[in-house]
Formats: C-alpha cells, structure tokens, sequence
C-alpha cells in the first residue's frame, strides 16, 4: 500500500474574528408547528442535509406552506445548493409576505452567489429583524459591504449588529469588532479602491520546482518590488502574504486571530492594510490583508490572491501557455469574443460562497456542490457523503491510506485510485479522491459541499471564469483539426 501526498493549498473564511458560535433557538414563536421548528433548528445548527430532507418532506404537502415555511424551505434548499429552486421559493413567500426577513436573507445570499453586492445589500438590511437568522443577515451584509469596501458603511453595518444584538442582550461576535478595527483608520475611503483603465491584463503565470500544479502571478506591491502570489480560488479573501513578505514590507499590524483549514493544525493570522498592489496597468488602493504562516509559505516571501481578488474581473487561466488574461468585470462581451467556442469542452454554473464553487459528480457519487480550488492537486469527498453514496459501491480494496498536504500541514485519510469526476459533460478517469470530513468548513461556508475539486480538472484547459456571469468554461487546446490535446477526459 503506498502513500502519496497531494497538496491542499486551501485557506477559506475560516477565522475566528468572524464570529462563528452556535446559535440558541431561543425566542421562536411558540405558536410554530414542530415541523417548522425542527426546520429552523437544524438550519442554525449547519445540518444542511437533514434539513434538505425535512424541508422536501413539509414541501410534499404545499398548500401547509405559509409564506414563512416557505421560505424556511427555501434556506434548506439554498443551502444544498440548488439556487434556482430556492430562489423560486424566496419569491413565493414575498408575494405573500413582502417583508419577511428569511426571504430577503435567501435572495440576499443569492445576489452575493451572483457577485452582486448591492443587490446583496438591500435584501439584507432587510433581513436583518429576523427573530432566528439576524446573526447570519448581519455576517453575509458584512461580508457584502466589505466587498463594496465603503469604511464608513462598514461601521454603519458594524452599529447595526451592535444594536441588534444589544436587543437579543448577546454580546456581538468580534466580526464587526475585530473586523472593524481593521480599517478603523481608513474612514471615509474606500478599500480595494481600484484605479487604472485597461481592455484586458495579461499576466505571465509563474510556477516552483516544490508545487509546479500551483501557478502564481507577480504583483507590484506598496511600491517596493514585485512579489509572487499562488492563484488560490479556495481562499475568499483578496490576498493573503508571509511573515516574511510582511516583515521586508514593514507592514503594520491592526489585529490577530487563529485560522484552521485543511491539516491537523491551526495557524497564527495577523492582519494588515496594503497601500497599493499593483496589477499591470491597474491599481489597488487601501487593501486589507492576511498575515498567515501557512505551510507553503514557509521561508519565502510570497502570498497567495483569493477569489477576493479575481472576481473583480473575468478572466482567462491558461497554465500551458503560462499566462492569465483578466478582462473587465463589466464588459463580458470581451472575454467571450476570445473563447472559440467550437471547442468548448464544459460551460457550467460557476458559483460565489466565498470562494468559487461548482457542480460535479465524484467516485460514482450523486452531482453535488463542490468547491473549486486552483491551487490544489487533488480532490476531496465529505466523508459523510462517502460513507453513503460511495463506499457501498466500492471493493474495500481500492480504499488505501494516503497522504493530504494543507495550508496548515499534513493529514492521512482515505484516498481511492482511479475514480471518474464529472464535470458538466466532461468525465475525468483515472482521478485520485480523498475522503475527509467537510463539517468545520461547510459550517463556515453556510452551505452543503459534498467535497472539493482540484486542479487536475482544469489546467488540462484553457479555463475561463466569467465572474459576471456566473460560469466556469473549459476550452479544449486543438492540436490538429477538432482534436483535444487532452484525450484523457471524454464527453459524458
């Protein structure tokens, strides 16, 4: 039995500033029917698969759906994953109860899937009186204003979960306290301010002899020289860099916290403010970024840029030609004019909980969401998921010991050879998937991932995320007339 490590550069909105302590469901109204409040019970304790199958069951029975169960239904149905059904749903219960705060929380949550932060932002607001979900409205109307990155709206968001939760009498969460901190000095600017007009970006795609699978690209950052950063689409944040990075630059420190991910331990975090970073012909001004010793960075000065950062653009990844193409967000008539779409191999859903996410089937198990990680060399399964789906498909045999390499170090799970992934009309054979318990980051995340998806998927392709759009396209690389370079990966 042999055992291969396969790295995991996985860093997600797994930080304890942002608040995460379960919730009472203390204060819901008496008068609900137990089937409503097992429903409301489960959302808040993250049991995204029991409460799937609760809501399917009270769903049976529609004309019992009052527009509050309705949209109780609608969360359980978001937070599996299937964003079309639940936004039907949301609206629904609008149309009986125009300002019900659950229906404004699903369509806000939608409208931040879609990278849309103002949309996101007025449902919130609305959904933030909610008796059982006002902790979540407040997380995801912080999360939406920083993206926006207005300070002064910060601390208006900031006041308001203070009042909401001075009238539950519970301390607020140190999100808005440690968050705010952060950019306290920066008052009326605007972080993540972006300067400098340009028609697309071509940026050369750098790699290491230690992680050749993890492409980097090279930012000019506080005007003191150029530094590598791993493309990480896993990461939800704009940038992350290394003690060292932080110590040539001299950066400030404007607080600390603790992150954990994908290994068997926990990391130091310290955050920061970047004047500028610099991007070919575009500037960032005003960026708040992570201090974090992760494992990759050990030694080096470098960091790594989140989904924070990238989906302020569409843009285009082409690890065989060495090179990503960043186009302007607001112009996706750009990016579609350079994909031959003759040889479009996948064009599917590409969504935004943080990080980007995708639909894809694993070792024979049923479509799930899975997240999307650039700068990882293998796949993961929930072991939940597997327990269930997968493994009463399997020869015991084929289930060995193998080794996963995180942000926070390694870790030995149960690894399967030779397994399909399917992405939309592709089949990948031959793939390595690893099984491991997803529960902290779906948690975090506040959906159901049945795993995570590598890179092995995508840089066998020209691969193009359209941010604007929501979609993941996978270009085929012709190397003779209609044929793939790539055979390895066959039409499903």
């Amino acid at each position: 039995m042999t055992t291969r490590t396969r790295t995991l550069f996985f860093l997600p909105w797994l930080f304890a500033f942002l608040g995460f302590i379960p919730a009472s469901t203390a204060g819901l109204a008496d008068a609900q029917a137990p089937g409503p409040e097992r429903l409301v019970s489960l959302l808040k304790e993250n049991s995204f698969r029991e409460a799937d199958r609760l809501a399917s069951a009270l769903s049976s029975n529609p004309a019992g759906l009052d527009p509050f169960l309705t949209a109780m239904c609608g969360l359980a149905v978001l937070k599996a994953g299937r964003i079309t059904e639940a936004e039907a749903l949301f609206k629904k219960a609008l149309s009986g109860a125009p300002d019900l705060p659950e229906a404004h929380l699903g369509l806000g949550r939608i409208a931040r899937i879609r990278n849309d932060a103002s949309g996101a932002i007025a449902h919130l607001r609305s959904a933030v009186p909610s008796a059982a979900f006002y902790e979540e409205a407040l997380r995801h109307l912080w999360r939406a204003t920083w993206d926006l990155g207005r300070v002064d709206d910060l601390a208006d968001v900031r006041d308001l979960a203070v009042a909401r939760y001075g009238r539950e009498s519970k301390p607020i969460t140190s999100l808005f306290t440690n968050g705010f901190d952060q950019v306290r000095a920066l008052a009326g600017k605007r972080l993540f301010q972006m300067e400098g007009r340009f028609d697309r970006i071509e940026a050369p795609l750098l790699t290491s002899p230690d992680h050749p699978r993890i492409h980097m690209v090279s930012l000019g950052i506080n005007g003191k020289g150029a530094y590598p950063f791993d493309i990480d689409s896993a990461s939800a944040d704009f940038l992350t860099v290394s003690p060292l990075l932080a110590d040539e630059l001299g950066l400030p420190l404007t607080g600390s916290s603790t992150a954990s991910g994908v290994g068997t331990a926990t990391a130091a975090v310290r955050f920061s403010v970047l004047d500028e970073v610099e991007l070919g012909p575009v500037t960032f001004r005003n960026v708040p970024v992570m201090v974090s010793d992760i494992h990759t960075f050990r030694g080096l000065k470098k960091g790594l840029l989140g989904t924070g950062l990238l989906k302020r653009f569409n843009l285009t990844i082409d690890a065989e030609a060495d090179r990503m193409i960043l186009y302007p967000l607001d112009r996706p008539d750009v990016l579609r004019a350079a994909i031959d779409r003759a040889a479009i191999a996948a064009d599917v859903p590409l969504y935004l909980f943080d990080q980007t996410v995708v639909e894809a089937s694993l070792a024979g198990g049923p479509p799930g969401l899975y997240i999307l990680d650039t700068a990882a060399a293998t796949h993961l399964v929930d072991a939940a998921f597997f327990a269930e789906h997968v493994k009463p498909k399997l020869d015991p045999s084929r289930i060995v010991r193998g080794g996963i390499q995180g942000a926070q170090g390694a870790e030995y799970v149960n690894r399967i050879d030779g397994a399909p992934v399917v992405l939309g009309s592709l089949t990948f054979e031959g793939q390595s998937v690893h099984e491991f318990r997803m529960d902290e980051l779906n948690m975090i995340g506040g959906r159901y991932a049945a795993g995570l998806l590598g890179n092995p998927v995508l840089w066998p392709y020209r691969v193009h995320m359209d941010f604007k759009a929501g979609r993941l396209i996978l270009e085929k690389r012709l190397v003779g007339p209609g044929a793939s370079s790539r055979p390895s990966a066959r039409p499903s």
